[in-house]
């Protein structure tokens, strides 16, 4: 995902939580069902919302974890390359890349 839209969901989750508050005032004259229905729409907006983070930053930690390894790669065959073809340290290597 190129884009950040964190703050995006937030406010779009905030807004539909104020929405679905302002209706269940209007609707429900007793304040224990308002809270009802507040309670049980946070609920499933913030889950969600977390949903959306915790896929968002496991997404990060993926693309991280793979430019990591494709340096490691990198200076791996680097090490192959300057060693003699022979060497146990160019065997080793090559192993390691394969």
């Amino acid at each position: 995902m190129s884009r950040n839209y964190g703050f995006l969901t937030v406010l779009a989750g905030l807004s539909a939580l104020a929405v679905i508050a302002v209706a269940a005032v209007w609707r429900y004259p007793n304040t224990s069902d308002v809270t009802a229905v507040i309670t049980a729409a946070g609920t499933v907006i913030g889950t969600v919302v977390g949903a959306f983070f915790g896929v968002n930053a496991a997404s990060a930690g993926r693309v991280k974890a793979e430019e990591s390894r494709d340096q490691a790669t990198a200076a791996l065959v680097k090490v192959a390359t300057k060693a003699d073809e022979d060497s146990e340290v160019a065997k080793a290597a090559m192993e390691g890349v394969r």
